[in-house]
């Protein structure tokens, strides 16, 4: 999905508070170099329907922000991406379907207090839990949720910054879960990802972090203070959508069965969203059949 378009600056300050205090007193757009994007503008409301998929009204979205380089040190980074982004293409020119860089979307959980550093100046650490190797680790644009659960409340109001970072993928190899990898294991690849087929984590390694991954939106998102802990508790069981359609062709018809491939292929492209490939594999199995298949297969999975 594709979110950028130029915008005009905003002037809505922070508060909304009219005292002469407060009209002197920078924004939070102008603090951080960034213009707050308003219902009717394209990148808000893609970003906007994407967020509401993915969460519905578990969360409040506060606000979206676009990333304006205005500072040097940010435009700095724009150029460097480009660069970059320019070399992973030439690299891969001369393979077989090459010639790109493969940039997409990811978002990445940022603390209010190191907004503007990273910003202005790039990730100064890896930011990972560790079990994927060292590296920045970002959720895809449509996992949304991945990314929310793992971040932390800035305080008791549930407040959350998220940023949606252009991501320079290239050729991704699979990282196995409790790898200590910390940089391409070969010159052939770029990224890593948890799962080629349907990936839950792109990771970006420590070398590559502040040159292959540009934020470009801050999303504000208000979640229940306890949501991580929520989240975890009622999470279902879980199966990989081939393994899934593996599972309903022993239901299904194959008319049907090839229906949802096409489905699963568009989701893969990106020309729909994984909630919308849900709620269109749920319109032709039914959530009957659907609760009973994860039930009945996706512990097996898993185990």
């Amino acid at each position: 999905m594709d979110y950028s378009e130029q915008e005009e600056r905003s002037t809505i300050s922070e508060s909304g508070s009219s005292n002469s205090y407060d009209q002197q007193r920078p924004s939070f757009a102008d603090e951080h170099g960034l213009m707050e994007l308003l219902e009717g503008d394209r990148a808000y409301d893609l970003i906007y329907r994407n967020c509401k998929s993915a969460l519905g009204d578990q969360c409040e979205l506060l606000s979206i922000l676009r990333n304006g380089f205005a500072a040097v040190g940010s435009r700095a980074k724009l150029k460097a991406f480009q660069v970059f982004q320019e070399a992973v293409e030439m690299k891969h020119a001369g393979e077989e379907g090459g010639g790109k860089a493969r940039v997409k979307y990811g978002w990445c959980a940022v603390k209010k207090t190191e907004l503007k550093s990273v910003l202005e100046y790039g990730f100064s650490q890896p930011r990972n839990d560790g079990c994927y190797g060292r590296g920045l680790y970002l959720s895809p644009d449509n996992a949304l949720l991945e990314c929310l659960k793992d971040s932390a409340a800035e305080s008791e109001d549930g407040m959350r910054f998220l940023l949606l970072c252009r991501v320079i993928l290239g050729k991704s190899e699979v990282v196995p879960r409790g790898s200590t990898q910390s940089c391409p294991s070969s010159p052939e690849f770029e990224s890593g990802v948890d799962d080629l087929a349907s990936p839950s984590k792109y990771i970006v390694w420590s070398t590559h972090m502040n040159t292959h991954v540009l934020p470009e939106f801050l999303v504000c998102i208000k979640a229940p203070f306890n949501f991580n802990r929520s989240v975890k508790r009622l999470r279902s069981p879980w199966m990989a959508f081939p393994v899934l359609i593996k599972a309903l062709s022993k239901f299904l018809p194959p008319t049907q069965i090839l229906i949802i491939q096409k489905h699963y292929k568009d989701q893969q492209s990106r020309r729909i969203s994984r909630s919308e490939l849900i709620q269109r594999v749920r319109h032709i199995t039914g959530d009957k059949l659907l609760v009973h298949i994860i039930k009945a297969f996706g512990h097996k999975v898993q185990h």
